[in-house]
């Protein structure tokens, strides 16, 4: 059997000391190539998962990061970044599938046209792996493409840690958002993409104090 071994980052546990804080930060502050990566969806959204269409900006991401983040997109997108990681298709398509049991309709839609996006903007790619296997099965309409199992698949593709793409996927919210109610103020605090990004690497089990991501 072939061993593949791969770099690690060690995450701090959120907030444990003013050093572990900048290290989160670090990591959540975004990287331009990322941003190109994504700019079809950043273009041509006018909305992903954030709702409170009627609330101010700060109002409605702390909902959403109290909220659909926290208990539907967070953990769907880091079990895919993980499944994607090993290779595991059936794995992905059975997230994407318990996806459309979550979401709402509307937000289910917008889901599954910002991934049809990010699959035809990576289409190209050479030697894609799981990426291209998931590509085909949407092709072949046996899964509908949520956003954040292709976005983790497309992650693991160009071998961006969990961290980041965590950290990627709320910038991406955040920026489509800000940039279509007007409001530019970058959310700070227990909310703020660092903070959110820490949270959801440390959130739940007992067994990972400390968590293990490739770099």
């Amino acid at each position: 059997m072939k061993l593949h071994l791969l770099p690690i980052t060690i995450l701090p546990l959120p907030r444990e000391t003013a050093a572990d804080d900048q290290i989160i930060e670090d990591w959540a502050r975004g990287l331009d190539w990322v941003k190109w990566l994504l700019g079809s969806v950043r273009a041509r959204t006018t909305c992903l998962m954030l709702g409170g269409a009627d609330q101010r900006m700060m109002r409605a991401w702390e909902v959403f990061a109290d909220g659909r983040f926290r208990d539907v997109i967070g953990p769907a997108l880091k079990s895919a970044w993980q499944l994607a990681h090993t290779g595991d298709l059936e794995g992905l398509l059975a997230a994407d599938a318990a996806l459309s049991a979550q979401l709402p309709p509307a937000c289910l839609k917008r889901s599954m046209r910002a991934g049809a996006l990010l699959l035809k903007s990576t289409r190209y790619a050479r030697y894609q792996g799981v990426l291209g296997r998931l590509r085909e099965a949407v092709d072949q309409e046996l899964s509908v493409g949520h956003f954040v199992v292709v976005w983790a698949a497309v992650g693991q593709f160009f071998q961006l840690s969990l961290a980041n793409v965590l950290a990627e996927y709320l910038h991406l919210e955040w920026d489509i958002a800000a940039r279509e109610r007007g409001d530019q103020t970058k959310p700070t605090g227990r909310c703020c993409i660092a903070a959110l990004t820490s949270q959801m690497m440390h959130h739940a089990s007992a067994e990972s104090a400390l968590r293990v991501v490739d770099g």
